[in-house]
């Protein structure tokens, strides 16, 4: 086991365990505030990280101006009496996306919760950086220091264990495989778990809406996808992967041109291209649809993006996406008439044309499971305090009622 933040001389999963109970902190912590506050700061400020706007949006969502939209709405949660916190919360964040677990940690320290946080070892290009501002910004702040430790290690399970056995809480970011292996291990009896498996998206337009737009707001919309698919390649899950279309044929076909042009305009402007690897992936990906559905592919396989139309998107076409600029494209005439493509795995639904009133009835009259973000499209990368229909600043509190 290594421990990445902060440097301690000691660390083994029972230091870690044996040192955080030392510490005590309350939900909102002036001493907290202080150190969301600087490390907003420094990572707005960091010239080496302003190329990765998912970090950037991390910094803005921990400005303090947030930070309060957050207190106010915890102070409102414990109306009827307080929140405390659950003690020591375990997570284990998932390789894919490295700003999940910061969001993830801050939200329960905001609860006063200390933490151990299990991060991997995969590298990417701004991990590295972004860790060093998190030491930087602890070694600033040392009883938050003193309160968190930050680890990685390959799967052990006397270690998870061990970590486990000390928590009040755990959350398990990650793959339905890594949900089902943490939930073999035991936690204290009244320690809870907080899941998040794995999860599929959508991206769901308005013909009509899209073909009256004006050509600025068609350019806006493309800007928008982009960010939601492109960011993470589709590996985020709440990357759309399916695209589906509402209207009629005329209208679907005429607004897909718009929309896809669009988009390759917006690649274009980026200036980014996909690489061989990419290019193979979506290759094998789409030669497994055609064996498992019918799907018909738009233009080349060798085209980026790559657009299969399907009539669903059912669990073996999921299973078999790789993201990559890979889209399934499905057309229904009306909203009304998609119910029976979304299940328990659909976690956001991005959207474009559509007003709230006919969102909200949809959404009721979806299978009990099916969907937990319905965000504009441009905001389904955006973290929130709620998420996977789990009310985090609750989840990562005690809530002790006062008759």
């Amino acid at each position: 086991m290594e421990l990445i933040l902060p440097r301690r001389a000691d660390d083994s999963a029972r230091a870690q365990l044996d040192g955080l109970g030392e510490r005590t902190l309350q939900a909102f912590d002036p001493r907290t505030l202080a150190f969301l506050s600087d490390f907003s700061a420094r990572l707005l400020q960091d010239h080496a990280l302003r190329t990765a706007p998912e970090l950037v949006a991390l910094g803005y969502w921990f400005r303090p101006a947030a930070v309060e939209v957050l207190r106010h709405r915890h102070a409102t949660l414990a109306s009827s009496g307080v929140l405390r916190p659950r003690g020591v919360v375990f997570h284990v964040a998932p390789a894919n996306v490295d700003a999940v677990f910061v969001y993830s940690w801050f939200l329960s320290l905001l609860c006063g919760n200390r933490n151990i946080v299990r991060i991997s070892r995969r590298d990417n290009a701004h991990r590295a950086t972004l860790l060093q501002l998190l030491a930087d910004t602890l070694a600033a702040h040392p009883h938050i220091a003193a309160c968190n430790a930050v680890l990685a290690y390959e799967r052990d399970d006397a270690i998870s264990a061990e970590l486990s056995a000390g928590c009040g809480l755990r959350v398990v970011w990650g793959g339905n495989d890594t949900v089902a292996h943490f939930r073999r291990i035991p936690l204290p009896p009244l320690a809870t778990e907080l899941v998040f498996p794995d999860r599929q998206s959508w991206a769901l337009l308005d013909a009509g809406s899209l073909l009256t737009a004006s050509n600025d707001a068609v350019r806006r919309l493309a800007s928008a996808f982009h960010n939601d698919a492109f960011w993470f390649a589709q590996q985020a899950c709440s990357s759309p992967r399916a695209v589906v279309w509402i209207g009629d044929t005329t209208q679907v076909a005429q607004a897909k041109a718009r929309f896809w042009r669009a988009v390759s305009e917006e690649l274009a402007r980026r200036g980014e291209t996909p690489d061989a690897s990419e290019l193979a992936n979506r290759l094998v990906a789409a030669h497994r649809a055609a064996a498992v559905a019918h799907v018909t592919a738009h233009g080349n396989l060798s085209d980026w993006p790559l657009r299969l139309d399907a009539d669903a998107f059912p669990p073996d076409l999921r299973g078999g996406h790789c993201g990559y600029g890979l889209f399934y494209e499905i057309t229904r005439a009306k909203l009304g008439d998609t119910l029976d493509l979304f299940g328990a795995a659909d976690q956001t639904v991005a959207y474009f044309g559509f007003e709230r009133a006919a969102l909200t009835k949809w959404v009721q009259a979806l299978a009990d499971r099916a969907v937990d973000r319905v965000v504009p499209i441009g905001e389904a990368l955006r973290f929130g305090d709620y998420w996977d229909g789990h009310d985090l600043l609750t989840a990562f509190s005690r809530h002790v009622v006062i008759a």
